[in-house]
């Protein structure tokens, strides 16, 4: 769930917020109670993965480490993001008579708490390998690991076309 959460909270906010500081926030905070709910669930038994996934140290540290890095790669397509469309972000806000922070922060809280509504509700399009009674090589679900690859590939993409920018402008200003 944290990885295609991770990838909208980064593109919404890439698009809304150019301050680094800022954008910052309104990633971290959403992501931190998702994570939390994830982390709860997993820990109360109702996931694919046994409880002992979060709660088994030091066996629960590639879990925390993967987080770490959906973390990163979110914050990575925001910050990213960010940069490359500055111009359009400070154009948005005055449209709508709210800040851009503000519109991003709103959107962001609506759809994880739509996620975690739906995943309450409709558990199996979420996590359709939920199960009662766990085996010790639970596995993450494909939408999990679907969405840590995006988020990656996502972040790397945007990397690049960031470095390309800076190079062109570079050369721009060299001539």
């Amino acid at each position: 769930m944290t990885g295609m959460v991770g990838i909208f909270l980064g593109l919404v906010t890439g698009c809304l917020v150019a301050d680094r500081r800022r954008a910052t926030l309104v990633v971290v905070a959403p992501f931190l109670a998702i994570l939390t709910l994830q982390t709860a669930g997993i820990a109360a038994g109702d996931a694919v993965s046994p409880p002992s996934t979060v709660t088994a140290w030091p066996g629960a540290v590639p879990y925390y480490v993967v987080q770490a890095v959906i973390l990163t790669s979110a914050l990575g397509i925001a910050l990213q993001l960010g940069t490359l469309r500055a111009r359009g972000a400070a154009r948005v806000a005055p449209r709508l008579r709210v800040s851009g922070t503000t519109l991003a922060a709103v959107i962001n809280a609506t759809v994880c708490a739509a996620v975690v509504a739906g995943e309450e509700l409709d558990r199996s399009s979420f996590d359709p390998g939920s199960v009662a009674h766990h085996t010790s090589s639970g596995s993450p679900p494909a939408f999990g690991v679907a969405g840590i690859a995006l988020s990656v590939v996502l972040c790397a993409g945007l990397g690049c076309a960031s470095l390309r920018r800076q190079h062109v402008r570079r050369d721009t200003n060299a001539v």
